[in-house]
């Protein structure tokens, strides 16, 4: 129901204001209705005139209308009393209905009533105005209505109610009270009308006449006109942020000529200079200053107006205050950059997606996270870096959001990034739909999730480890919920006699408890279960029914878990029978590790952290002594000797503080009876469940008897090492002795050998002519001989100087040395065709002179036995041999047999007489020397006309 007033239906005095103020129809107009009686007759009469003028005023005639004025009030002169006659013919043609209560304001009669709201017509006698009226009023109204009862002053509600189309109409009573010649208060009489026609024009009439002063009052233009010299003429204003303009002073100035204003500046002069053209202007800008001294901006734009003779008489146009969208386009340009440099530096990845699937702009988090430059990415298919699955799911979703499906979706999926490396990401898109002329786009903003996924992937990774673990256990262990069996492993299965996997899903774990123990099983399970501060359910031997019926023995405990997000308990049934049968293998091997712990020979032994002993077998009474069960308890420390104690303290405080895993040491320990004894440690630290360091165990194994026989060894060394230094002195002695020697030998074999060569020769060359040819063969003999002798003494004297020579080992090129001796050979004998194969690259550590020498002999020892071949070949290479190299010299020679190579190194042993091949027999000797002082072997592989091979090492 809608409460209205009586006197706000119908207003004439607005209706009066309007069409006066407002200019739609003149006073003497007016004048023809101001007389009638009804406020409904006034405004049925205005109305063609008020409509007319709201029509014109919604073409946009606002600015046609004059510069406002005031109008004097015509009030209209007081409609004179009807006569009791014309009282009652009216009611009988009127369409209003009489009412009239008594003294108690109670409805005596209602004739030709409506329906009123709350009640039927034909109920309302008898009931009182307040059940009937007042609650049909609003309750502020209603209050004031009964002051006015209570008064006994005149009465005008209006009230609301529905026709049986459901349409509201409107009934308005009006009523004067009664008195009788007393003064006595009768009640009061009234009349009843339907007002639902002068409602509706006055709520018509009330938003039109709202919507023409929202319009004048709230519109962003005012009107202006100029004369032919630019000077304000008229200015029209009503909007409160442009009314300043209006004010009286501003008539007859220019527009330059407003406070606040630089007509010098850029603008202002194009400005002047345009309308000095007459020309029309459109959204001419300029700042100035309002009433309190905020800087404004202006807007005018304007066109030339003409006189009838075509003159021009001025300018006229509008006004608009643009300081809003100013300082919103700055606000916009500063959100912008704002947003921009937001963008740009957002720790975020952030990035816009084209219809066509390119990217239109990537941030610098988004640019690092694909491991490219912005410059790179933007242009770029959007997909380019996704997997194939990833990329047509991305355009599917797209599609589907362009379809209008959706407006925006989240995926992850995983990038392959600059470097090759898959990243993963929760990918969030939402649609922006096209926009005053830009194409829509989807803009993408990425979270890196590599960890996450690598985090789940190992959750995951570790859930089924713990499943795995579960299953495998070989403790039988059950999940419930609820008393319910949910999960089971194999162990389970396997005691409770379940054959298939899920035979125990569901069954109450309390029916599988034997009969005879159920009811104390239930009562601890309760007991239990109305204990939630207790964690575990201690251990208890109870009997079982698997499902076959067989009754089995078993230790059950549970503890409370949580499982799929339910309080549950996990319990764990321990054959009985297995465990018993454990225990015993138990104390089987307990009892056989303290066999053995007691018959060995080394100390073994316990510490707790402080260093106090807790356990020894019997090896340390046998070692030392002391009784085991009366030296637990003191310190470790307390045994060993005063000088090696703080050596050994620090040891077994860097054990216990975790700094050494194993420690090895050595010190001496005290006796009861005998002096010290040494022993070796192994010690380690002993650990908790926690790894924490409890105490420290090991071993303590006497090695008194290797002390002394190293003792002894070492007395045994430096008596050696005594004798040693004597027979080196005697033999470097003697070795000085032979070399004075040899050099003497030398000096004494070389004068005869001399002497005789000499007049050997002197006889050859004087006395030839005297001799026969027998003669000459006889001297030329000699000299031969002397000169092999000679030979003979310069080699003895070089393998003499081999045993003596300084070694100096060092990277040798084997290969490079073999080369040059070749080369060397060529050079001598130039007439000879040998074809010699030398294998690059073979180094060897050795002393550079001596290893020259070796291979020198051996190399002039195959050219000299290839000396018959027409075409002789020499080589040089190297095998490996397990794991070591072995070089080797071979060519096609004459050869040997083989049955004489234990005298092929001996000096002057020739295998071979020295009319066939020369040489002295001390060339392979010397090769045996050399690579014996190198720690090497050497050894001659031939047969006789096949050649043959000598193979050489070398150690390292």
């Amino acid at each position: 129901m809608v409460f209205r007033p009586a006197t706000s239906l119908l207003r004439p005095a607005v209706v009066h204001c309007l069409l006066i103020t407002g200019g739609l129809c003149s006073p003497d107009v007016l004048a023809g209705f101001a007389a009638e009686a009804d406020a409904s007759a006034l405004l049925q009469t205005a109305l063609p005139y008020l409509l007319g003028g709201l029509a014109g005023l919604a073409a946009g005639q606002l600015f046609r209308l004059p510069i406002w004025r005031r109008e004097e009030t015509v009030s209209a002169p007081p409609q004179p009393a009807l006569t009791t006659t014309r009282w009652r013919d009216f009611v009988e043609v009127s369409a209003d209905w009489l009412w009239e209560t008594d003294s108690e304001l109670r409805f005596i009669d209602l004739p030709g009533a409506p329906a009123i709201p709350s009640i039927a017509p034909q109920d309302a006698p008898g009931r009182t105005w307040d059940e009937v009226i007042v609650p049909e009023l609003p309750a502020d109204f209603a209050i004031a209505h009964k002051d006015t009862l209570a008064r006994h002053g005149p009465v005008a509600v209006t009230l609301t109610r529905r026709s049986p189309t459901g349409e509201i109409r409107y009934l308005e009573l009006r009523g004067q009270p009664l008195f009788d010649a007393s003064g006595r208060f009768q009640g009061y009489r009234g009349i009843g009308r339907e007002v639902t026609d002068q409602a509706r024009l006055a709520d018509d009439l009330e938003r039109n006449e709202e919507r023409i002063h929202a319009l004048i009052a709230y519109s962003h233009d005012g009107y202006w006109e100029q004369d032919a010299d630019l000077r304000y003429t008229a200015i029209t204003a009503s909007s409160g942020h442009l009314a300043d303009l209006a004010a009286d002073d501003r008539i007859g100035t220019r527009r330059w000529d407003l406070p606040d204003t630089t007509p010098d500046a850029a603008p202002w002069a194009e400005h002047i200079a345009h309308l000095r053209q007459i020309e029309p202007f459109s959204n001419f800008v300029f700042k100035r200053l309002d009433a309190q001294g905020r800087p404004i901006w202006l807007s005018e734009s304007g066109i030339p107006v003409f006189d009838r003779r075509g003159v021009f008489a001025g300018y006229c146009g509008t006004t608009r205050n643009v300081t809003g969208e100013i300082r919103a386009r700055e606000h916009l340009q500063h959100d912008e950059a704002f947003f921009r440099a937001l963008f740009d530096k957002a720790p975020t990845n952030i990035g816009s997606i084209s219809a066509d699937n390119r990217w239109l702009q990537v941030n610098n988090a988004l640019a690092t996270f694909l491991g490219r430059s912005v410059e790179a990415l933007v242009g770029m298919p959007a997909d380019a870096m996704l997997r194939t699955e990833d990329a047509a799911a991305g355009q599917a979703l797209r599609a589907r959001c362009m379809a209008g499906e959706a407006d925006h979706f989240t995926r992850e999926v995983s990038y392959r990034v600059a470097d090759g490396s898959l990243r993963w990401c929760r990918e969030s898109t939402r649609l922006i739909a096209e926009s005053s002329g830009a194409p829509p786009c989807f803009v993408v903003i990425t979270e890196d999730i590599s960890a996450i996924r690598e985090t789940l992937d190992s959750r995951q990774a570790g859930e089924e480890r713990y499943r795995q673990l579960f299953e495998l256990s070989p403790e039988a262990t059950l999940v419930c919920i609820g008393g319910r069996i949910h999960l089971v492993n194999a162990a389970s299965r396997q005691l409770l006699g379940a054959s298939e996997a899920h035979a125990l899903d569901g069954i109450d774990m309390l029916s599988l408890v034997h009969p005879d123990d159920r009811a104390m099983e239930s009562a601890r399970l309760q007991q239990f279960e109305a204990a939630s501060h207790q964690p575990i359910l201690p251990p208890l031997p109870l009997r079982y029914q698997r499902l076959d019926g067989e009754s089995i023995s078993a230790e059950a405990t549970g503890v409370r878990i949580r499982f799929e997000g339910q309080p549950a308990v996990l319990y764990v049934l321990r054959d009985v029978a297995r465990w018993l049968s454990a225990e015993q293998v138990l104390r089987e091997s307990r009892a056989m590790y303290r066999d053995v712990v007691e018959s060995v020979n080394e100390i073994l032994f316990q510490t707790d952290k402080e260093g106090r002993v807790t356990f020894f077998n019997r090896a340390w009474r046998h070692t030392t002594g002391f009784d085991s069960r009366l030296s637990i308890g003191q310190n470790l420390l307390d045994f060993v000797i005063d000088e090696d104690r703080v050596r050994v303290e620090q040891r077994l405080r860097a054990i216990r503080d975790g700094y050494d895993e194993i420690g090895q040491f050595e010190f001496r320990l005290r006796t009861q009876s005998d002096g010290p004894r040494w022993v070796e440690a192994t010690i380690r630290p002993l650990l908790d469940t926690y790894d924490h360091v409890i105490g420290s165990s090991g071993t303590l194994d006497d090695i008194t008897a290797r002390k002394e026989a190293e003792q002894s060894q070492r007395n045994l060394n430096r008596e050696l090492e005594a004798r040693v230094r004597v027979r080196t002195a005697e033999l470097e002695a003697s070795n000085r002795e032979l070399e004075a020697f040899s050099y003497s030998v030398s000096h004494d074999l070389r004068a005869p050998l001399r002497a005789i060569d000499g007049f050997a020769q002197i006889v050859s060359e004087d006395y030839a002519p005297r001799l026969d040819e027998t003669g000459r063969e006889y001297l030329q003999r000699i000299r031969v001989a002397t000169q092999r002798m000679a030979r003979l003494i310069d080699d003895l004297i070089d393998l003499a100087r081999l045993t003596r020579q300084t070694m100096k080992r060092e990277q040798v090129n084997l290969s490079q040395i073999v080369e040059q001796i070749l080369t060397e050979l060529h050079q001598e004998d130039p007439e000879r065709h040998v074809q010699s194969h030398v294998e690059p690259g073979l180094f060897a550590a050795a002393d550079r002179a001596l290893i020259r020498v070796a291979l020198d002999n051996l190399l002039r020892n195959a050219w000299k036995f290839t000396s018959r071949r027409e075409i002789a070949e020499i080589r040089f290479h190297a095998e490996l041999h397990d794991k070591q190299i072995v070089y080797c010299v071979s060519d096609n020679g004459a050869g040997f047999d083989m049955s004489f190579a234990s005298k092929l190194f001996l000096p002057f042993h020739r295998l071979h007489g020295i009319s066939e091949f020369a040489g002295t027999g001390i060339g392979l000797a010397t090769v045996q020397r050399v690579i014996q002082r190198h720690e090497g072997q050497v050894w001659a592989m031939s047969a006789p006309d096949e050649g043959a091979s000598f193979f050489f090492t070398l150690s390292h």
